[in-house]
């Protein structure tokens, strides 16, 4: 299935996919709001289809997560594995982590 790698991702607010051909969603990640606030989101899964496994779709969801993440003036909390290890080597974003105190002055912001 090496034609997912050029597929373009589909977005909306808080949730970037990917389908295949008929329509059915093969990845995803999901960074909802945390709080009732706008100002902090948490990148909770990142699930990529088994048969795409190895073809960097998951390090390209994150990538264009935390790049939205960025663009909208947001910080965020991750609890995915996936996407700490992401951070972990790519060290140029860790400016968008927050830890527990600023994450509770954020939640509830607009």
């Amino acid at each position: 299935m090496a034609e997912m790698i050029d597929r373009e991702f589909l977005n909306s607010e808080n949730r970037i996919w990917l389908e295949n051909d008929a329509g059915e969603e093969i990845a995803f990640i999901s960074f909802p709001y945390v709080g009732s606030g706008r100002k902090l989101v948490c990148i909770d899964h990142t699930v990529v289809d088994p048969s795409l496994q190895g073809q960097g779709i998951a390090s390209r969801l994150v990538r264009e997560a935390v790049e939205s993440i960025r663009k909208d003036g947001k910080k965020c909390l991750v609890t995915c594995s996936y996407a700490q290890a992401w951070f972990g080597k790519h060290t140029e974003y860790m400016f968008l982590l927050v830890g527990p105190d600023e994450a509770a002055l954020l939640k509830d912001q607009d």
